[in-house]
């Protein structure tokens, strides 16, 4: 680990981030979390000592896996530092699963110790999902065999750290995908320490931000690229425990925040709100986005409500966080770009062989650097399938341009192939995203007679938004070519999402093949 010298350090394991700032800032606020309180940094590395002496006393084999099943709570935080200060591997699991999820996790990665609330804990033990845990710590209470975690750090902290390298295996963030069952991607040390430098270098994190953590924790954005990279900058981090929109933007303005980091259907929802004005959010300097296309409207909007950079971001959860991020300066002219790779990363748009393509054209993304995963829990054939002489096939078509900006048509498995036309989803939902009402939008290509496949386009609505089917279709011909254009464009509630968040694309397909509409134009 460096010395200190004012500018934010380089550590080599990602718990001296608190010990470091413990003794360099220790009275500096790292963690608020209203309406609770707040914890300093000598605070925080305090409370995670004290987990790690917990689970030394455990006696657990070197690198067990750690449960956490918890929303945007301090005892996170406490326990994901914890935890790795300890030698063992944190293991952030998405509270909005069912017991049965849930238990598939904790039993794949065989963790005996997790760190939840009491209503979780009632609904994965009672339901006999998990019975391989034999330690469940409760925020929020005891008893039963549990053990609260007041409890748990009520003992003397740990003095030293047991020795580990930069390339052991941190952390598991499992990854949902579209089919089959979690993979447990296995991040090291210098992968999250490496994302930490592409924050500082393209988002401009540094020791005065104080960021907004609305995205759960149990998400590598959340995780990585906003507690880790902030608090290895000696920043100060708001927890939102549950997002909700006014709440939201009553903590930027109470807290002075000056970084966030949403999706762009949140930025959207703060456009459309009639009571800006009661709010101050002239503090925000940095707003990135990732994860859906953000129309030109809506950044325009956007520039006049914070003066702040905006950056389009790309990455996945085998990359760390970061694979991409766009220039501010780029936003406007170039919305639907995901960016330059961060420094020190190598992309690729690859054929179906594996074979290298010319500039601007389309095939599969190829990333490669020190963000890298080393692999997926357990499993050494999916590894080899997704990491390829140390370049990670990200399942994503792609085309890269004499600028060496990246842009991001569509997952491979869901291209759309009419009459040997390819039109790729995400074209398409970026123009969709412009239809002014349009919250969401997804593509997918179903079964034709005579073309094979043909677009069709499901679009959520704002509230209090009624759009036209035909309009939209009119906006999409003066945007697209005709054969992109959707065949019908169908109105539903909520894009059906599997936990990760991403929009589970057969199940729409499946809701096409059951219930077909009219004839297709």
């Amino acid at each position: 680990m460096n010395t200190f010298s004012g500018e934010s350090p380089v550590f080599r394991e990602i718990h001296h981030i608190t010990t470091f700032f413990a003794r360099e800032r220790g009275d500096k606020t790292a963690l608020h979390f209203p309406p609770d309180g707040s914890l300093s940094y000598s605070e925080l590395d305090d409370r995670a000592r004290r987990f790690s002496a917990f689970l030394d006393r455990l006696d657990l084999p070197r690198a067990t896996c750690v449960g956490i099943l918890l929303p945007n709570t301090p005892e996170f935080v406490i326990a994901y530092f914890g935890a790795i200060a300890s030698g063992n591997i944190a293991v952030p699991v998405n509270y909005r699963l069912s017991p049965a999820e849930v238990g598939y996790i904790l039993s794949d990665c065989s963790a005996p110790v997790v760190v939840t609330t009491k209503e979780q804990w009632e609904k994965v033990s009672t339901s006999g999902q998990a019975p391989g845990v034999k330690e469940w710590i409760l925020i929020d209470g005891e008893g039963g065999g549990a053990t609260s975690f007041t409890h748990a750090i009520d003992r003397e902290p740990l003095d030293a750290f047991p020795a580990v390298s930069p390339d052991d295996v941190a952390v598991l963030l499992y990854t949902s995908g579209t089919t089959g069952f979690p993979k447990g991607a296995m991040i090291s040390h210098r992968n999250t320490l490496f994302n930490v430098s592409s924050c500082r270098s393209t988002l401009g994190y540094g020791g005065d931000d104080i960021g907004l953590l609305t995205l759960p924790l149990f998400h590598v954005t959340g995780l990585n690229s906003q507690l880790v990279a902030l608090l290895a900058c000696g920043a100060t981090l708001v927890l939102q425990r549950e997002y909700e929109t006014r709440r939201m933007l009553e903590l930027i303005s109470e807290y002075r925040v000056t970084s966030l980091f949403l999706v762009p259907a949140i930025y959207k929802l703060i456009t459309l709100r009639e009571d800006l004005g009661s709010f101050d959010l002239s503090s925000v300097r940095v707003a990135a986005y990732g994860g859906a296309p953000m129309a030109p409207e809506t950044i325009q909007s956007l520039s006049r409500i914070f003066p702040a950079e905006l950056h389009n971001c790309y990455g996945l959860t085998e990359c760390s966080s970061l694979g991409t991020v766009l220039p501010s300066r780029l936003v406007m002219s170039h919305p639907e770009s995901v960016g330059l790779p961060v420094p020190g990363i190598d992309a690729e748009v690859r054929d179906d062989s594996g074979e290298p393509l010319s500039t601007g054209a389309i095939g599969e993304l190829y990333l490669r650097g020190p963000n890298i995963v080393k692999g997926y829990f357990r499993s050494p054939e999916k590894t080899r399938d997704a990491i390829v002489d140390g370049w990670l096939r990200t399942g994503d078509i792609a085309r890269i341009d004499e600028q060496g900006l990246v842009y991001i048509l569509d997952r491979a498995k869901d291209m759309i192939n009419r009459g040997g036309e390819k039109i790729y989803g995400l074209e398409v939902e970026n123009v969709l995203y412009a239809v002014p009402g349009v919250a969401e939008a997804a593509v997918v290509g179903v079964h034709h007679p005579i073309f094979g496949e043909v677009p069709v386009a499901y679009v959520v609505s704002f509230p209090d938004t009624v759009l036209d089917e035909e309009k939209i279709r009119e906006f999409c011909r003066s945007r697209l070519a005709d054969y992109k254009v959707p065949v019908r464009v169908c109105f539903i509630e909520r894009l059906p999402r599997n936990p990760g968040g991403k929009v589970v694309k057969q199940e729409l397909r499946r809701a096409w093949d059951a219930h077909p509409k009219e004839e297709h134009r």
